[in-house]
């Protein structure tokens, strides 16, 4: 056999090794996660046991680490129908000439009898109510 196929071949058993050392190194890593996840939650378990037991509050812990505690936001009831009075509306400044019972504040958009008029040349002071 020359040289050039015993190298050969023995980079191939080379290749061989990388895979199989590189297919175990990806399986070391997952279990190694595992552990580290596993000590880590039993350690947590462990210090809740103790605070359980010493009666320390969550919030406590947060204060002295300087943390702030958000507490969860309480939904605000909603009142009974009939139980809250209805907002008053504002006094009438305005009042239609054809039709007495069509008011207008003169807060808010223009309700279409007042644009009508307005449009028809007629001028908003007209239809102030007086007194």
């Amino acid at each position: 056999m020359s040289k050039v196929d015993a190298l050969k071949t023995k980079l191939a058993t080379l290749d061989e090794q990388l895979a199989k050392l590189t297919a175990e190194k990806a399986q070391v890593e997952v279990e190694l996660k595992d552990a580290e996840r596993a000590f880590k939650q039993s350690a947590l378990n462990e210090i809740l046991e103790k605070m359980k037991e010493l009666g320390i509050d969550k919030g406590e812990i947060a204060e002295s680490l300087g943390l702030t505690v958000a507490e969860p936001k309480k939904r605000r009831a909603r009142a009974e129908k009939g139980a809250v009075e209805k907002k008053a509306k504002g006094a009438p400044k305005y009042r239609s000439s054809n039709d007495p019972a069509l008011t207008w504040t003169g807060k808010g958009r223009k309700p279409g009898w007042v644009q009508l008029y307005l449009d028809n040349g007629g001028d908003l002071e007209s239809l102030l109510i007086k007194g």
